[in-house]
């Protein structure tokens, strides 16, 4: 867990979701969250600099580093969301400026549909606050896969991180797109019946084993 943990980390920067220190990571194993450290280059995360906090206390059981400032928000989804088992929280350019304008993203491609039918934006709080957590968890919802955080960047999450990073990257795609449409005409936005068809050719989509 925590070395697929580093690995993501490095990518931030590359991948474009994240600059500087902002934004953090983190994975579900068992009964304990392991998190990105804070203050600390996502090029310069390591095995030993990585945090281990207990899901049920909130207490620091492997002390490496003082903990990304948005704890409250991984904490608290964990714990409602069985379904979670990694998070990823980034400040990528598209998203956060529909996120600065307090706006969802609405499908206009059908790749949304891997991430809901849209990304919809939680109220404004200070960072690291129990309040944004809270705002978080009501905008999510039970199976939201991703969404917005007003003046601030993007929350997605997974079964794993690989989902849930390739569910960032999706929506920044998504957001880009969106902008770019928004500047030479009025996109049209998909359905909600025309996702849900999606999602459901999507069950067809790869390889499969088996008879």
């Amino acid at each position: 867990m925590i070395d697929e943990l580093v690995k993501y980390s490095r990518r931030m920067t590359l991948d474009h979701l994240a600059f500087g220190t902002t934004g953090n990571l983190s994975v579900r194993e068992g009964d304990i969250l392991w998190i990105t450290p804070s203050g600390v280059l996502f090029d310069e995360v390591a095995s030993h600099n990585v945090v281990g906090v207990d899901l049920d206390s909130g207490t620091i059981v492997y002390p490496h580093a003082r903990p990304s400032s948005e704890l409250p928000l991984h904490l608290a989804l964990y714990r409602n969301r069985r379904d979670i088992g990694a998070i990823v929280h980034a400040h990528s350019e598209y998203a956060t400026i529909f996120a600065a304008l307090g706006e969802s993203i609405v499908p206009v491609h059908y790749q949304m549909a891997l991430s809901g039918y849209e990304v919809r934006c939680a109220p404004y709080a200070t960072y690291g606050t129990e309040q944004l957590a809270q705002n978080v968890l009501q905008t999510m919802g039970t199976s939201e896969r991703a969404i917005l955080l007003a003046n601030h960047g993007l929350v997605a999450v997974g079964p794993d991180l690989a989902t849930a990073y390739q569910s960032a990257l999706d929506v920044e795609w998504m957001a880009r797109l969106l902008y770019r449409a928004r500047s030479i005409g009025r996109p049209r936005v998909l359905t909600p019946d025309e996702i849900a068809a999606v999602r459901e050719q999507f069950r067809q989509y790869g390889q499969h084993t088996g008879g």
